[in-house]
């Protein structure tokens, strides 16, 4: 499972799905990006779909709550609850979506900086194999391949370098 910039992995020998992904952004920027609410909305989702709801309470048994809206209507809500902070090298946290409640995974991300890079590596651990495969059926690596491209669509305008102002009429004497 592999596209040409996010590398995923699922074992043969665990329940866990891997993937890796470069972000052209320092790692601060990149977890700053990756849990908060004004950053998160505009690359949480595949195209075409809308997060409607993204509430984030960024702390040790705090939690998140996500809600997408699907381009036919429909919503699919996610929700989790963080189990380790590391700001800004590490995030470890549940994640459940409520349509399938039973299967809770831990999601562990790590964003290892190398310069103005961060490397972003995560690991997901299902309960079962069959909840993992469900998960990989449902369309997981397309999912995350759009976000992660909406991610570098984001993170490209923050890094921007700010544009010197346009010139303007000068006044007499300046």
């Amino acid at each position: 499972m592999t596209s040409p910039r996010l590398d995923i992995t699922a074992p043969h020998d665990e329940p866990v799905i891997l993937f890796r992904r470069t972000f052209q952004a320092p790692a601060r920027l990149v977890f700053s990006a990756w849990t908060e609410p004004a950053h998160l909305r505009h690359w949480r989702v595949p195209r075409g779909f809308e997060l409607v709801v993204c509430e984030v309470d960024l702390r040790l048994g705090g939690g998140y709550y996500f809600v997408h809206r699907a381009p036919d209507g429909s919503q699919h809500a996610f929700r989790g609850r963080y189990l380790q902070i590391e700001r800004p090298s590490r995030l470890v946290s549940t994640f459940t979506y409520e349509a399938a409640p039973e299967t809770e995974v831990i999601d562990e991300v790590t964003f290892t900086g190398n310069g103005g890079t961060t490397l972003v590596t995560g690991r997901t651990v299902f309960p079962t194999f069959q909840a993992r495969e469900l998960y990989a059926a449902a369309g997981a690596e397309r999912g995350l391949a759009e976000c992660h491209e909406r991610l570098d669509e984001l993170l490209s305008v923050l890094t921007a370098p700010a544009a010197p102002p346009p010139e303007g009429p000068r006044q007499c004497g300046s």
